[in-house]
C-alpha cells in the first residue's frame, strides 16, 4: 500500500455522505476536484435555497425548484459493535417516515407535514421546515446486512447498524513452499 493511501485512510474518516452528493449533482464528483467557481456557485445555490426555505409556503414560491427543501440534522457515532445514526425530525409521525438499505446505500425517507387551521390568523413569520426529506449514507464496508434496527421516539430517529467481526490480527504467516 502506497504511503498516501495508508495515511489517508487513516486519517480520513469514512464519507458516510457519497451517495448523497452523488445523488445532489450527479454530473460532478467530488467538490475538492470541482473548479473553484463551481465550488462558489453551489455553495451561493444552498445559501439561496436555505434563505427561501424561511419563506415557507409563499404562492409564488411553491413552483421554484429546490432539491433540498428539508434535510433534518444527524449525528453518526461508532462503537466497538455497531454504528449509531441519530435524526431529529419531530413533528414527523413514525408513519411518515421509511428506512431502506439498497446495496451499500442506507436511505432514510419522510414527510413533515405543515398542518395549518384555516383561521383568520395573519401569519407573520415561518421559521419551521416542512416537506419531503431524503438522506442517504453510504455505508461502510464493515456494515452488517442483517441486523439493522430503528426507534423513533420524541422527534427522534435512532438506527443501529450492527458491525461485521474485525479480525484480531492484521498480519498474517504465509508458508513458501519449496
Amino acid at each position: 500500500m502506497a504511503l498516501k493511501e495508508l495515511t489517508s485512510s487513516r486519517l480520513a474518516p469514512w464519507n458516510w455522505f457519497r451517495h448523497e452528493q452523488d445523488d445532489a449533482m450527479p454530473m460532478v464528483g467530488n467538490d475538492q476536484d470541482a473548479h473553484p467557481i463551481l465550488r462558489l456557485q453551489r455553495e451561493m445555490d444552498r445559501l439561496f435555497e436555505h434563505s427561501l426555505r424561511r419563506f415557507g409556503s409563499d404562492p409564488l414560491l411553491e413552483d421554484w425548484p429546490s432539491p433540498a427543501q428539508f434535510k433534518p440534522s444527524l449525528d453518526i457515532s461508532e462503537r466497538n459493535d455497531s454504528y449509531l445514526i441519530s435524526m431529529e425530525i419531530p413533528g414527523t409521525r413514525k408513519e411518515d417516515i421509511s428506512l431502506v438499505r439498497e446495496g451499500d446505500k442506507l436511505i432514510i425517507r419522510g414527510e413533515k407535514k405543515h398542518e395549518h387551521e384555516e383561521k383568520s390568523d395573519k401569519l407573520h413569520r415561518i421559521e419551521r421546515s416542512y416537506g419531503h426529506f431524503q438522506r442517504v449514507l453510504t455505508l461502510p464496508a464493515d456494515a452488517e446486512d442483517e441486523g439493522i434496527d430503528a426507534e423513533f421516539k420524541d422527534g427522534v430517529l435512532k438506527i443501529r447498524v450492527p458491525r461485521k467481526p474485525q479480525s484480531t490480527s492484521k498480519s498474517k504467516n504465509i508458508n513458501i513452499a519449496g
